[in-house]
């Protein structure tokens, strides 16, 4: 099965996505980029040879009759619209995240899916994170004994965007929330990963130093309470202008901890603690990690549409961290533990 693609959106976060393309064992004929900006397109495509053609409007994408595949990297606004108008139009879909603006968005696009026979998969890329599938393969083994607390930290600077009010990035109506609905995004399905959905958050949403109004939190700490009585935290910041970006993972057993960290300078992603003893966990951690893992999801989903199979990543995995990250912003907005669901 050959594959023709429809990338829609040019930003940074499509590199990976097109390297996907060009690694893939499977026939990716060719590639055509849809984004406004002029300049955007014409930097991919004379980055990445595979891309044939590009265009400034979207649909002529989904109008082509070749392509049967549509990539969409482009606003979070943009996500559910798209995918529908591209699964309407006899496309399969992969979508970055987050999946959707709303639990109810998640849900028209899962049946529109289920009404035309079309894929729809969502990049949910730190499942494939190397660290992170062996630390599960090591919960699950019971390496540090019975899990009961997880913590998520994220120290991030993306101030320059977020105080900027012309930018989409924190912007309630484009973004649909800020550093929490980015970045922390990918915390929240992680955490699910290990431990089921969330039953409960209390949540703090802050715009702490952003300063334009229409924007929504650059700094957020959220309680979890998960299934089997676990509990787990998540603290994510954009508005580290003073610190290199950090992300740190740790899993806290009754015998033991799991520490996953993935910063440039880290040579140890994966720690196995038990009380003064460490003990480094070999895995594979190539440079650019996190670019690594999206070109690894993608090119699962790739896999997943040529062999008909279905992807461990699930549509409901995803669905799921929206409602809690939705569930978070109404904890603030309350002031109160909201039920998740």
């Amino acid at each position: 099965m050959s594959i023709k693609v429809g990338l829609i959106g040019a930003g940074a976060i499509t590199r990976p996505h097109v390297d996907a393309f060009v690694r893939n064992p499977h026939v990716v004929k060719d590639v055509t980029v849809a984004d406004p900006s002029q300049q955007a397109r014409e930097a991919l495509q004379q980055e990445f040879g595979i891309i044939r053609k590009t265009c400034a409007e979207y649909r002529e994408l989904l109008d082509d009759p070749q392509i049967n595949l549509i990539d969409i990297c482009t606003p979070h606004y943009l996500h559910a619209p798209q995918a529908i108008e591209a699964m309407q139009a006899g496309k399969d879909v992969i979508l970055e995240k987050p999946m959707a603006l709303s639990v109810e968005q998640c849900e028209e696009m899962v049946r529109v899916s289920e009404d035309t026979g079309r894929r729809l998969f969502c990049a949910l890329c730190q499942r494939t994170l190397p660290a992170h599938v062996k630390a599960m393969e090591m919960v699950q083994q019971g390496a540090i004994g019975k899990v009961f607390l997880g913590t998520i930290t994220v120290i991030g600077n993306e101030f320059s965007r977020m105080n900027d009010p012309q930018s989409w990035k924190g912007d309630w109506e484009q973004a649909g929330g800020g550093a929490l609905f980015d970045t922390g995004y990918h915390a929240v399905y992680t955490l699910q990963h290990f431990f089921g959905p969330a039953k409960a958050v209390t949540a703090m949403t802050r715009r702490l130093i952003v300063e334009p109004e229409n924007k929504a939190d650059d700094t957020s700490v959220v309680a979890l309470e998960m299934e089997g009585n676990v509990v787990c935290s998540i603290v994510v910041t954009y508005s580290a202008t003073g610190d290199r970006w950090s992300e740190e993972r740790r899993l806290v057993g009754t015998e033991g901890s799991l520490l996953v960290r993935d910063d440039p300078e880290d040579e140890m992603p994966l720690l196995l603690l038990r009380g003064a003893d460490f003990q480094p966990v070999k895995v594979h951690n190539p440079p650019r990690v996190q670019h690594y893992a999206i070109r690894e999801t993608v090119s699962g989903f790739i896999d997943n549409i040529v062999d008909g199979t279905a992807s461990h990543i699930t549509l409901e995995e995803a669905k799921a961290a929206v409602a809690t990250v939705m569930a978070c912003y109404q904890s603030e907005r309350e002031g109160r533990r909201v039920e998740v669901g």
